[in-house]
This record gives structure tokens, C-alpha cells and sequence, in this order.
């Protein structure tokens, strides 16, 4: 088997990292030396010490200093791949153009900056004849509106972050239902879909695979079933022929009387790893097609592995690290 050095970034996001380490070390074709790079000092998360070597790796706000500090590990530990599900560290590694990272194969600065902005991505596949909730612009929209809650997001975010739920009640009369930080829609009560989508180098699917969260834990999915909703696949497909997104990414859809788009992050999801166990291991397809220019399987052969209907549960393992003699 081929031996690969590959770099971890965040190591302590246990929920991707976590999948990513997994996936690795399950590989059939690569034999994985992992290096890890955190904020968090070794020992104080299971990431640090569940890859081969670790590197305490300060973050602020100076990503010059955080790029300088990158290449420094990419040297000492001979570097082959970088991988990470974080978007600002892809947007780094394009506009520093790290070799290791792939950066020619990373989504465009103009990907990450849409579907970053809530507003201007839900506006822009409404255009594109997508479905998405309504979003209430003023107090006379909301008077129209038949909905009883509201869902408040944040308008440049990943992640889902900054969303809140509101009753129509808990409302302040000076509520600001716009704004150049803030967008208001209607809340649509469904069923939440996350699908996983895997591209070629061109951006052209090579799996789409919609899961629904049964269980979750702040904001990440542990319990799930893999579902064949064929109107969630196609929708998908026609995503993806109006924009190119190699490699990993995910969107959200919620399903009620019809799906209707959410968001879409140009990264792995953390629960990807559902994804791949109910079909084929993602890592290995990544790094032979990306770092060796082999051919993937078909989008037609993939599909046909997913084993659908699969229930994934995930769990952690606990670790121990001894800080010696205090």
C-alpha cells in the first residue's frame, strides 16, 4: 500500500475530524501517516491523540501567521495532503495557493462568499426556480403571513449558526425583520434533510446522498437514516449543473408539502462519514482522483453501492492522555 502524510486541520472538531481520521484509518488503498494541527493543546481533545503526530498551532487573527505556521508543518512532516471541513481554512489555502491542499480543486471565492450569504443565496435559487421559505422583508409581510413562527438567521454564516425560532408573541413591536446582519423567513414545519454530495475535479456529482437527522446534539446529527428521496436527488443534480463544487459538500433541504432549499456548504458535512458507510469510503475516491489524477467510478456505479434505508448511529470513544506529575 502506498504510504500518504496527511494533515488534519482542527483535530479537536471531534465530529469531522473525528469521520475524517475514521475514514482513514479504514482505507483499502493508502497506507495513512496523520498529522493533526489545533488551538487546543494535546491531551485536551481526542483528535490530538488519536492521529500519529500532533502540532499545537495558535489561531488568531493574523492567518498570515497561521499560513507561515502550516507550510512550517507541511516541511517537518513532508506533507503529501491537507484536508479540513473548516471553510475559512479552504478559502485560506486557495488564496495561498497550498500546493498540498489541492487549491486548484477547491470551490471559487465566489461559491464560498454566495452561499455564505443566507439572503443572497436563498434569492438567487429562488431565481433559478428553487423553492425556499419566504423570507418577511417588513411588519406589513409578516401580516400576510400565515405562519406562526419565524425563523431569525444570521446572514453571513456556516454551520447553521446564528439561527433563532420565534412565536409570532414573543415578537418586540420594534423588531427588525431585515437587516444587513439579520434575515427573517417564514418557519416551515418538515422533516430536515442533509445531503451529502461528492464531485469530480469539473464538479460534476459523483454521489448524492440525502440523510434524515433522527437525533442530534448541538447542532450535530449522531442518529440518522439513509433515504432515497428521489425529488431531493434531482433537485440536487440541477444545483450542480448551475454551479461547480469540486469535492466534498452538503446542503440542507426541509421537506414539508415540498422541499425547500436551506443552505448549502462548499465543505464535508460533519456526519459525511453516514454517508460513507452506507456506501463507499470518500477519502480513498478523494485522494486517487485529486492528488493522482485516477478516474472515479460512475455516478450511475456509486449509487447503486449505497445501501439505502440504513440507520447510522455514531458513537465516541473515550481517550486518556497523562499530563504527568503536577
Amino acid at each position: 500500500m502506498k504510504k500518504i502524510n496527511i494533515l488534519i486541520t482542527h483535530v479537536s472538531y471531534q465530529a469531522s475530524a473525528g469521520s475524517f481520521i475514521k475514514l482513514l484509518r479504514n482505507s483499502q488503498l493508502y497506507d495513512f501517516y496523520i498529522v493533526g494541527c489545533d488551538s487546543i493543546k494535546k491531551g485536551f481533545s481526542s483528535g490530538s491523540i488519536l492521529v500519529d503526530r500532533f502540532h499545537h498551532i495558535e489561531i488568531n487573527d493574523d492567518k498570515y501567521k497561521y499560513i507561515e505556521r502550516i507550510q512550517q508543518i507541511i516541511k517537518s512532516e513532508n506533507i503529501d495532503i491537507i484536508i479540513s471541513a473548516e471553510e475559512d481554512d479552504l478559502i485560506l489555502f486557495k488564496e495561498y495557493k497550498i500546493p498540498q491542499a489541492l487549491y486548484e480543486h477547491i470551490p471559487s471565492y465566489n461559491i464560498f462568499e454566495l452561499f455564505k450569504d443566507k439572503h443572497s443565496a436563498t434569492e438567487e435559487l429562488k431565481q433559478r426556480g428553487i423553492d425556499v421559505p419566504k423570507t418577511i422583508m417588513s411588519p406589513n409581510d409578516f401580516s400576510h403571513s400565515k405562519s406562526s413562527k419565524i425563523i431569525k438567521r444570521k446572514r453571513v454564516s456556516s454551520c447553521s449558526r446564528g439561527i433563532s425560532i420565534l412565536n409570532r408573541s414573543e415578537l418586540p413591536k420594534d423588531y427588525l425583520f431585515f437587516s444587513d446582519e439579520y434575515i427573517t423567513q417564514e418557519f416551515v414545519e418538515g422533516k430536515m434533510y442533509t445531503i451529502d454530495v461528492f464531485c469530480d475535479c469539473q464538479g460534476r456529482p459523483h454521489s448524492i446522498i440525502p440523510r434524515y437527522g433522527l437525533a442530534s446534539k448541538d447542532g450535530t446529527t449522531f442518529k440518522c437514516i439513509i433515504e432515497k428521496e428521489k425529488t431531493l436527488i434531482n433537485i440536487c443534480e440541477q444545483i450542480y449543473n448551475l454551479y461547480c463544487i469540486p469535492g466534498f459538500s452538503n446542503i440542507q433541504f426541509i421537506v414539508a408539502d415540498k422541499p425547500y432549499f436551506i443552505e448549502l456548504n462548499p465543505r464535508s458535512a460533519a456526519t459525511m462519514i453516514a454517508s460513507a458507510l452506507a456506501s463507499v469510503n470518500y477519502l480513498d475516491l478523494y485522494i486517487s482522483h485529486f492528488l493522482y489524477n485516477e478516474t472515479l467510478p460512475t455516478y450511475a456505479d456509486i449509487m447503486k453501492q449505497v445501501k439505502w434505508n440504513s440507520v447510522i448511529s455514531r458513537y465516541y470513544q473515550e481517550t486518556i492522555y497523562y499530563l504527568g506529575d503536577l
